[in-house]
């Protein structure tokens, strides 16, 4: 027969334990952990030649900032809701076009991007399945 003080030993350390593993913070996607702003990027692929204008839409909560990722491109941006719109002009090939700033980079996958319309230099609408763009961290 266990006795009471067994009991409440064996409680303390349950509870103890339990307290310990609620208030840890891990980066391995296991358990809870702070929001860590940041950046995210858009990375773009291609199959074909790069393309002199691009217009894409970013979706996810509480994006701000969209700035060019290479030298001498523009952006224009306009923000609704949880969609920003990104028109990106210069001399683009494959690699990272644009960077926005998230509340959180650990949820990278929230977001989406959306290839509308690519221009060439000649101002010729290209064939948006010869792009691709993803995010990455």
């Amino acid at each position: 027969m266990t006795s009471k003080r067994g009991y409440s030993a064996l409680a303390a350390t349950l509870l103890i334990a339990a307290f310990l593993a609620g208030g840890c913070t891990s980066s391995d996607g296991m358990g809870p952990s702070d929001p860590q702003p940041g950046e995210l990027t858009v990375n773009l692929s291609t199959t074909g030649g790069g393309g002199s204008a691009f217009l894409l839409t970013i979706t996810g909560s509480g994006i701000t900032n969209p700035v060019a990722a290479g030298a001498g491109h523009r952006v224009y941006s306009f923000a609704s809701g949880n969609s920003l719109n990104v028109a990106l002009v210069g001399d683009i090939s494959a690699g990272a076009l644009l960077k926005f700033s998230v509340p959180d980079v650990n949820q990278a996958a929230s977001y989406n991007v959306t290839l509308n319309d690519v221009a060439a230099s000649d101002n010729t609408l290209q064939n948006t399945s010869d792009y691709s763009v993803t995010i990455s961290q």
